[in-house]
């Protein structure tokens, strides 16, 4: 269920901004959507420490979980005030 992956997510996000300790993450192919970029956008708002991110969508994917722009906006949103992350991939989404 899709609600449910969106909640794992934002609790998931919650922990991301606290984190010091990890640098590299991937969640390619999760599905994220926008309202999973808004939570990320929010945890990189905090967070320091996260260097590379991976939000690559899913291939050939029509069903409609891919990032779009409003989501790409709080990712933006979050890069002006992030200082830490140099490599982020969003290939396969629909922005």
């Amino acid at each position: 269920d899709h609600g449910r992956n969106q909640d794992g997510l934002r609790l998931f996000c919650i922990g991301l901004q606290k984190n010091t300790t990890l640098t590299d993450l991937c969640l390619r192919n999760n599905g994220i959507g926008d309202e999973g970029a808004q939570h990320i956008g929010e945890a990189l708002k905090s967070n320091t420490v996260l260097t590379t991110l991976n939000l690559g969508g899913i291939p050939y994917s029509n069903e409609g979980k891919e990032i779009g722009t409003e989501g790409a906006m709080h990712i933006a949103e979050a890069l002006k005030i992030n200082k830490a992350l140099t490599d982020l991939n969003l290939q396969e989404n629909a922005i």
